[in-house]
């Protein structure tokens, strides 16, 4: 009976104290930075030949990433989306789901799983979750939100936030 008193206290402490230690092993930090989407770079699958995108293709789009308020480059951008692939979220915002790519120069990537704001959500947020990195940003976790701004010509300018968890 002892034994099975036991186990159950070990069984209990496994679960539940990397929940409790995770937030004294994390530092938590918010990246802002200013993204310049170049629309004249999307690439699309054209599968019926008709030299525009449909529904359920799949789009690349690129862009540059600068330091918040700055002209200052920092890194490249690339995402890939299922165009017209859109739904609204829980708060009503229409979001086409994508995997995008934050090329920081000289620091690694950060990998975001989730909405990529469509022409749609000018002004309103739309959050993925961060699902990892790589070179100094290995093992990161936490949201990245994007809020759209009207388009300047053919770029589409996007404030974003990357909330980041960086493990120690």
């Amino acid at each position: 009976m002892q034994s099975v008193i036991a186990l159950g206290f070990l069984t209990a402490a496994v679960m539940i104290l990397p929940s409790v230690l995770y937030p004294v092993f994390a530092v938590s930090e918010k990246i802002n930075v200013d993204l310049i989407v170049d629309t004249t770079t999307l690439k699309f699958t054209d599968l019926n030949n008709n030299q525009q995108p449909d529904p359920g293709e799949f789009g690349v789009v690129t862009g540059k990433l600068y330091t918040k308020g700055t002209q200052d480059e920092i890194g490249l951008y690339r995402c890939s989306f299922s165009w017209g692939g859109w739904a609204n979220s829980t708060e009503g915002i229409p979001v086409t789901p994508g995997l995008q790519i934050f090329d920081m120069k000289g620091n690694g990537t950060i990998v975001v799983v989730g909405d990529e704001p469509p022409t749609g959500a000018i002004g309103k947020q739309v959050v993925g979750a961060i699902a990892g990195g790589t070179g100094e940003l290995k093992g990161v976790s936490g949201t990245a939100t994007l809020t759209a701004k009207p388009m300047e010509g053919t770029n589409w300018p996007i404030e974003v936030v990357l909330d980041v968890e960086r493990p120690t």
